[in-house]
């Protein structure tokens, strides 16, 4: 059950994005400041890891986007890029697939 479920929101009543923490965020933030700075890649990636819609981000990412979704930084074709992600730890990772299956 997502955080919207539980809170008794219906999630198609509206658009994800608006429920964003980084709604409104300069959106450089995601892809070349991300890719530039490590002290910025990790402040987005807590960002996303205390957002609420963490979940219905990363599939955005998965579906094949890329930048920064989820916590992740994704490639284009639906996997990580191995890269832009090496500054996580092993501490991290595990954050974010334990964000995926609350």
């Amino acid at each position: 059950m997502t955080l919207l479920e539980e809170l008794g929101i219906d999630p198609s009543a509206f658009i994800w994005e608006d429920l964003a923490l980084c709604n409104g965020m300069d959106t450089n933030l995601f892809f070349d400041d991300y890719e530039a700075d490590k002290q910025v890649a990790r402040q987005i990636d807590e960002c996303c890891l205390s957002c609420p819609v963490f979940k219905e981000c990363q599939t955005e990412g998965v579906d094949g986007n890329y930048g920064v979704f989820g916590a992740v930084y994704w490639n284009g074709s639906g996997k990580p890029d191995q890269n832009r992600n090496e500054h996580k730890t092993e501490a991290v990772w595990q954050r974010i697939r334990e964000r995926l299956v609350e």
